[in-house]
């Protein structure tokens, strides 16, 4: 399977859709999959779901051919997320270009041809654990790892171009709930404020040879966003979306046994 990366980089290709993954299981990751998306972002920002818990969704999402990106709440959780197969990094509330770049560098190894990365050497699963060439299942781990920028506060927005021109950040994710609270109106992700912040994180990645991957949250937005040039949202959480579902499915039957 092509990585993520490649797929982003290919002109002709598709959107990319994904889900935000919240429940600390394997099984999860499977569903997602099977229902179709192209990838998973697994939570560590604002879950409880630990290290065990991390490698066996990896795992899941390996082999249910699905792309695993992680996102992070902490410096030392990166290593050994992208050491277990994750194929990129959420880097939540990057608010300067130190931060940006310091992101970029936990991500790659020294060899790295645009920045000095310091992520540590490792025989893992990328190399069948020492099985194959390790020089060359490094470059390949490298040049297929996807680094995001979630721009989430005042800050990130004052120093939007510094950060969509740092060269080890591949992709903009924008936080339009995170922004509401930053510009004093929580949770109305559709407020003017909010909206506009959401259109300047786009154009900056666009300014920038940036992929941009946008938070829809209708399929209206979806709509519009992949007519604007985004080909690649994130359309949710799957805790929200299976509330949701079972609230409709309950929904449905009691209205009919009535």
């Amino acid at each position: 399977m092509r990585s993520l990366k490649a797929r982003l980089s290919d002109p002709g290709a598709r959107p990319v859709h994904g889900l935000f993954c919240s429940t600390p299981a394997a099984l999860t990751v499977e569903l997602i999959a099977a229902a179709g998306y192209d990838f998973v972002v697994i939570d560590l920002e604002h879950t409880l779901i630990d290290g065990a818990q991390l490698n066996a969704m990896l795992l899941a999402a390996r082999a249910s051919n699905i792309a695993a990106l992680v996102r992070v709440g902490a410096p030392h959780q990166v290593a050994p997320a992208l050491d277990a197969g994750a194929e990129g990094i959420v880097f939540p509330r990057i608010g300067s270009v130190t931060q940006a770049q310091q992101a970029a560098r936990l991500c790659h190894y020294a060899q790295h041809p645009q920045l000095p990365g310091e992520r540590g050497l490792n025989a893992t699963c990328h190399s069948a654990f020492g099985r194959d060439d390790l020089a060359a299942a490094t470059a390949a781990a490298s040049a297929d790892t996807l680094v995001v920028a979630m721009i989430e506060d005042g800050a990130a927005l004052n120093a939007l171009d510094d950060i969509a021109a740092e060269p080890g950040i591949d992709v903009l994710l924008e936080g339009a709930a995170d922004l509401s609270q930053a510009l004093g109106v929580p949770w109305q992700t559709r407020h003017p404020l909010v909206q506009d912040a959401v259109a300047r994180i786009a154009a900056a990645a666009g300014r920038h040879g940036k992929h941009f991957c946008a938070l829809p949250r209708t399929p209206e937005d979806a709509t519009q966003w992949r007519r604007q040039g985004a080909h690649m949202q994130v359309l949710g959480d799957d805790r929200g979306i299976a509330r949701r579902a079972m609230a409709a499915h309950l929904h449905s039957h009691s209205q009919s046994s009535t």
